[in-house]
């Protein structure tokens, strides 16, 4: 198995090369960088899960920079905000590919429907395209999208992961709430096969970002009387839920559950005293410490945060870890096909075998262009302190 760590810096919408002022080379001659685009909603409705991936990247591209960058080359970063924002975000990655000349996109803009939409446009443009973002669709199916990968879990693994517990604890009845983004209703999708094909009875309300009371909803589902509720969101919305959800159900051996889009102490903080007990399906990121030492990703983790708490004196989260795998994976592909050409680059991705990251061990190929197995999802609740194992 393979372990990478590495990279130089930059901020909102400026151009950086770190320790490196020559650029691009403009002559026709070869390049003296590699030029990598980002979009990431670091304002605006995403703003919780794209200021963390900054950092991710941020600190991914100075590690590679101080190491002396990819075969010599020094990364040149340019870097935008679509606010959570489609539109802006496909401008903006137009942009990227004509103005500025990337050679290659790291990051989605903090959304699956700005992932997705970005794709249309790298594709055809011959560059790689590594997402930072959810839905599998992003990738799938990989036929369509042959330079397109992502460093995030499909849905489908997270929901195997998830109906594994539930069936773990005798659940037989669950009530879906996904929101109505790309990322919430790609969960839909592969939950209506997965979840009755277990056996499992399953009630659904989707819901709109930025919904403030989920007690109707909550209402009308509690007729089913689930043993699990489950939302599917990275907007803060999921915050009302899981208040609303603890001031419904009275039974202490319901679940209320977030899925992998959720994993942050900052909306378990602001839920306060009704955040304790929700459980959550995620990366190994969170409960890193907890791990055993024989675990491959234990010592990658720790790597990672400690250099990130040394940067920005505070604790990542696994948004900060899909960017930095994103920007690292992305680096190995270059390294190894010795070429930014993006056919190159994808065929490098899908050669090259079990790769050590902080959300899980990727393994690429020409069938899977997210390369994350249900091996790396692990099952977490909120004690009121911090993430810890949910167990069986």
């Amino acid at each position: 198995m393979k372990t990478r760590h590495g990279l130089a810096a930059a901020l909102s919408t400026a151009v950086l090369v770190a320790g490196c002022s020559a650029g691009a080379d403009s002559g026709g001659g070869e390049a003296k960088t590699i030029k990598v685009g980002t979009l990431f909603s670091v304002t605006g409705p995403a703003a919780n899960v794209g200021d963390k991936m900054r950092k991710g990247i941020e600190l991914a591209i100075d590690q590679i920079n101080q190491r002396g960058g990819i075969d010599g080359k020094k990364i040149e970063w340019k870097f935008y905000d679509p606010a959570g924002d489609t539109a802006t975000a496909v401008s903006q990655t137009r942009k990227l590919l004509t103005s500025d000349k990337v050679d290659v996109v790291v990051g989605g803009g903090s959304a699956s429907g700005i992932a997705l939409a970005m794709a249309q446009l790298t594709e055809p443009a011959k560059k790689l395209f590594v997402a930072t973002e959810g839905a599998r669709n992003i990738v799938q199916p990989e036929s369509a999208h042959a330079l397109t990968f992502k460093a995030t879990f499909n849905d489908t693994v997270v929901i195997q992961k998830i109906i594994e517990f539930w069936k773990a604890k005798g659940v037989s009845r669950v009530a879906m709430l996904p929101d109505t983004t790309g990322f919430g209703q790609s969960a839909l999708e592969v939950a209506k096969q997965e979840v009755p094909a277990a056996g499992i009875k399953m009630d659904v309300a989707s819901f709109d970002t930025g919904t403030n009371d989920f007690t109707p909803t909550l209402g009308k589902l509690a007729a089913g009387k689930p043993q699990a509720y489950l939302a599917w969101t990275t907007d803060s919305s999921g915050v009302a839920f899981i208040k609303n959800a603890r001031a419904l159900v009275r039974d202490d051996s319901v679940l209320i559950q977030h899925g992998h889009g959720f994993v942050d102490d900052r909306y378990m903080r602001q839920a306060g005293e009704a955040s304790v007990g929700t459980v959550l399906a995620s990366p190994k990121l969170p409960v890193y410490d907890l791990l055993p030492d024989s675990d491959p990703q234990k010592k990658t983790i720790g790597d990672f945060v400690t250099a990130y708490q040394a940067k920005y004196q505070e604790q990542p989260n696994v948004y900060a870890g899909q960017a930095y795998d994103a920007m690292m994976i992305t680096a190995e592909a270059i390294e190894k096909a010795g070429t930014t050409d993006g056919p190159a680059l994808a065929k490098a991705l899908e050669n090259l075998g079990e790769y050590v990251g902080l959300t899980g061990v990727f393994r690429y190929s020409a069938q899977d262009h997210s390369g994350l197995a249900s091996d790396g999802v692990t099952m977490i609740k909120w004690d009121g302190t911090r993430f810890v194992p949910a167990g069986s």
